[in-house]
């Protein structure tokens, strides 16, 4: 194995190599002096489930034929083939064209495995990480991916991606390149478990094509990748098709045998759900996981299916995936918590689940729902002990109880709830005149839902009225896709429908969803706006728990912080994917626990 295993005998030699004398923070010189080894996998805690010189992931099948065709329909536009900025809106599938340092198992909270980099060397203390870059690793030019691509990519990302890299990369020191096949990231401190994971998800982006462009604008040219598709035709805005690579470099890698199967992806473009339905029932794509229950009861129609040669299917789906109302607290009429609170009384969960959504949503009382990370309990006693700690920033009942969404005490009427929301907006300054609800300074209370898809406006039609007969005027907004992410990036809005990205193992993202460090910021994926010193020294903690137990307690504190501020309001999960589709598709008998892979998919012609 190319270098993996060479040896550096002296701190003065390994000094030398990295270009200084000073064996302060010399990576190379950790490894050395602290007994490091190289490893093919990583987990967060415990040991990888497959071991070293395992033959496939259990949830693919390893002989998948290849070959077929997957359509698939997405609604909007798209003007970028970068995903990785914050301009512009990439186009579907993107992803599929670059590979990342490392690969995710889809049965595992988090472990990750070699793809790019073949070997992972850790510190012991955690202080860096060194990627070893697999010799057989080529961008689809026949250019070999070298450890100068990874340093060049992480740059690249933190200077000029989506602010997502800079809070992601944040506690990375540096990054040398200490041989052509060995990439070094060097830590600030030794306390984010997380970090070596993170940078294994890394795409890596060829220098020599990236250098000298504009990796920060938006375009429709054809990047150079290294990926098990590329793109062969675009109708830019309308649709793409991506063609799988004959010759790709990582086939046969055990993370990728039984993956990677349809010799060609394309997605459809259509301008509202509506559109997009109606194509699918006509036969014009393949595939739609259906989030909406009225859809899969209510529009998708039987005969239709049959016609078309369609199916239903329902796999399990173990992600934490709360669908909240996010308030946006950087506005002033939002900005108190009562207020927030008293909003959540209009929502009545119960009619709106039976009426709209034939009673398949489970309500959510946490924005980890469904998972043993959502603190639906009372806190614990290490929970309390924390929550003391910032007892300024909760209410005191926060340290004994469970929090309850708005509305859901046992018993409440309807009479009860614009009771109880009155008096939370009369103590923040609110009060009734003349049918309307006014502040001290005669400004009425106006709030608008933004949306990007019209079927959810009959979810707050009841909310609009209830409010309505409160003097509270709520708007209805929907926009299309591309207006939607923009005003969103722009922290302009009063409320959204938002489901947060959190997996099995949440870490160093949390810090991006909630913390104040790039809350002010174009792009923030903290849209709710949070500033609080108990969330920001939480999202610090939890990268670097030494345990799930300890990690637990972590994330339970931090959700109900969020909670009692009434940030969010949880509305319901789905506890499966529902996916339609043509009955030719074929999955794997034992799906993936932690995402819906349709890598593992395949075409059968019988």
């Amino acid at each position: 194995m190319r270098s993996i295993f060479f040896s550096l005998t002296t701190p003065l030699i390994i000094c030398a190599l990295l270009g200084s004398t000073s064996p302060v923070l010399s990576a190379i010189d950790y490894a050395d002096g602290q007994n490091s080894k190289t490893r093919h996998a990583i987990s967060l805690y415990g040991e990888p489930k497959y071991p070293e010189g395992f033959e496939y992931f259990d949830y693919v099948n390893p002989n998948a034929p290849k070959g077929g065709e997957l359509k698939q329909g997405v609604i909007g536009h798209f003007d970028s083939l970068i995903p990785y900025i914050d301009r512009g809106t990439a186009v579907a599938g993107s992803h599929m064209m670059h590979d990342t340092l490392l690969a995710r198992s889809w049965d595992e909270p988090l472990t990750k495995y070699g793809l790019i980099a073949e070997r992972i060397e850790l510190a012991p203390d955690n202080t860096w990480a060194a990627f070893y870059i697999n010799p057989k690793a080529r961008f689809h030019d026949g250019k070999p991916v070298t450890a100068d691509d990874v340093k060049f990519s992480f740059d690249l990302l933190r200077e000029q991606g989506s602010t997502f890299y800079k809070q992601f990369y944040q506690d990375v020191e540096k990054v040398e390149v200490t041989g052509n096949d060995r990439a070094l990231f060097v830590f600030r401190h030794s306390n984010n478990r997380e970090l070596p994971l993170i940078l294994g998800q890394m795409p890596i982006l060829p220098k020599h094509f990236w250098a000298e462009r504009d990796f920060s604008s938006p375009g429709m040219e054809i990047p150079l990748s290294s990926g098990p598709y590329k793109p062969v035709r675009i109708v830019p805005g309308r649709s793409i098709t991506f063609a799988r690579v004959e010759n790709y470099w990582g086939k046969d890698l055990p993370v990728n045998r039984g993956r990677h199967n349809f010799d060609r992806i394309q997605y459809d473009y259509y301008r509202n759900s509506n559109v997009l339905l109606e194509a699918l029932q006509k036969g014009e794509f393949d595939l739609k996981a259906v989030s909406d229950p009225r859809v899969w009861h209510n529009q998708i129609r039987d005969e239709s299916l049959q016609k078309n040669q369609l199916t239903r299917s329902s796999l399990s789906n173990h992600n934490p995936q709360t669908l909240t109302i996010t308030y946006n607290s950087r506005r002033a009429h939002l900005s108190d918590p009562r207020v927030r609170e008293a909003l959540g009384y209009a929502i009545e969960f119960d009619w709106i689940n039976q009426h709209l959504f034939h009673g398949m949503y489970k309500r959510a009382d946490s924005v980890f729902a469904g998972t043993e990370l959502g603190a639906s309990e009372k806190p614990s006693v290490q929970e309390q002990e924390l929550l003391f700690t910032w007892k300024t920033e909760i209410p005191e009942v926060a340290l004994h109880q469970a929090w309850v969404p708005p509305g859901d005490e046992p018993g409440i009427t309807r009479r009860d709830r614009k009771r109880k929301a009155l008096s939370l907006l009369q103590q923040s300054g609110w009060f009734i005149k003349k049918n309307k609800l006014i502040n001290h300074n005669g400004q009425p209370l106006e709030l608008e839902i933004l949306l990007s898809s019209s079927e959810d406006e009959r979810i707050f039609i009841p909310v609009q009225k209830m409010l309505e007969s409160m003097g509270i005027r709520l708007n209805i907004r929907t926009v299309d896709v591309a207006q939607y992410v923009e005003r969103v990036r722009n922290q302009d809005f009063d409320m959204v429908m938002h489901t947060f990205p959190h997996t099995p193992s949440p870490g160093t993202e949390q810090a991006s969803l909630w913390g104040s460090g790039t809350v002010d910021l174009h792009g923030s994926r903290n849209i709710a706006g949070i500033k609080l010193e108990s969330i920001d020294k939480l999202t610090e903690k939890i990268p670097r728990a030494n345990s799930r137990e300890e990690l637990l307690i972590l994330i339970k504190s931090m959700d109900r912080i969020i909670l009692w501020n009434h940030y969010v309001l949880p509305l319901w999960y789905q506890p499966d994917w529902l996916v339609v589709h043509k009955k030719q598709l074929k999955y794997p008998n034992n799906p993936a626990h932690y995402a819906l892979d349709l890598s593992t998919w395949w075409y059968c012609k019988d």
